[in-house]
C-alpha cells in the first residue's frame, strides 16, 4: 500500500469537475484517486460496503455514485462480481517517473487483475510507451503469464506441463527399448500370451534365447 497519492491541481480546473460534478461527486472522485486500496496500475479491488464505511455514506448512495461515474461521466469502470475498479485517467498522471521498482510493481499488479477489460479501459489514457507495452502484452496473452525480471519473456503453465509430459514419454520409450533389447541391437522382443518371452532376433533375423538367471548361475559353477 502506498503512503500517499498525487492529485494534480488541474483536477480543480477540469470543466467536467467544475460544471457537472456535485460536491459529493468531487469528494468521491478524490476518494477513488487516494483511498488506501489504490494501486500503481489504477485498478484495484474495493467493495461498496468498504467505500460506504470509509466515506460515511450508505451502500445505496455509493451505488448511485458508482452508476453516475460509470454511465454519466465515464470516469471509472466497476465490476460487480470481482469488486474491481478501473480509473480511466489514472495512467495520464501517474507514470511520469519510472524505475525498476515501479515497473516490477506494475508487472506484479497486472497479474492480479481478474477482469481484463479493466486493463484495456485504463490503457486508453496511458502516455508512457514503456507502461503501455506492459499493459498490451498482458492483454495479448490468453493465459496467465509470468514476467521475467530481466526481460519481457513469458512462460505459460501449460507449456511447462507439456514439457513435463514430453520428458516422461521419452523416459518411457527408453525403458521400453531397454526391456526389449533393441537399444543394444537385439531387435524386437517377441510377446507370447501377453508376457515377454526370452526369445530374441539378431539383425539377420536369426532367433536365439537369452539364458535365465538360473542357467547363468549353473554355467558359472561349471
Amino acid at each position: 500500500m502506498a503512503l500517499y497519492r498525487y492529485v494534480r491541481v488541474e483536477f480543480w480546473k477540469n470543466p467536467k469537475v467544475l460544471e457537472e460534478m456535485t460536491p459529493e461527486d468531487k469528494l468521491f472522485m478524490l476518494y477513488l484517486l487516494t483511498n488506501p486500496s489504490t494501486t500503481q496500475i489504477g485498478i484495484y479491488r474495493l467493495s461498496k460496503k468498504q467505500m460506504a464505511f470509509e466515506l460515511g455514506y450508505s451502500v445505496e448512495s455509493i451505488s448511485c455514485m458508482i452508476d453516475r461515474f460509470v454511465n454519466v461521466y465515464g470516469a471509472i469502470k466497476y465490476n460487480e462480481d470481482t469488486r474491481e475498479i478501473g480509473i480511466k485517467n489514472w495512467g495520464k498522471y501517474n507514470f511520469s517517473r519510472l524505475g525498476k521498482p515501479m515497473i516490477d510493481c506494475i508487472k506484479k499488479e497486472l497479474l492480479e487483475v481478474e477482469d481484463k477489460s479493466m486493463i484495456e479501459f485504463v490503457l486508453q489514457k496511458i502516455n508512457s510507451l514503456t507502461v503501455r507495452s506492459l499493459y498490451e502484452k498482458y492483454l495479448n496473452t490468453s493465459e496467465n503469464i509470468c514476467f521475467d525480471d530481466t526481460s519481457t519473456s513469458r512462460t505459460t503453465i501449460r507449456g511447462q506441463k507439456e514439457k513435463q509430459k514430453q520428458k516422461e514419454k521419452e523416459n518411457n520409450n527408453i525403458e521400453n527399448d531397454l526391456a526389449g533389447g533393441s537399444i543394444y541391437g537385439y531387435g524386437d522382443k517377441s510377446i507370447k500370451n501377453g508376457k515377454y518371452s526370452r526369445e530374441y532376433k539378431d539383425k539377420n533375423g536369426k532367433s536365439f534365447k537369452k539364458p535365465s538367471e538360473e542357467e547363468l548361475e549353473f554355467a558359472r559353477r561349471l
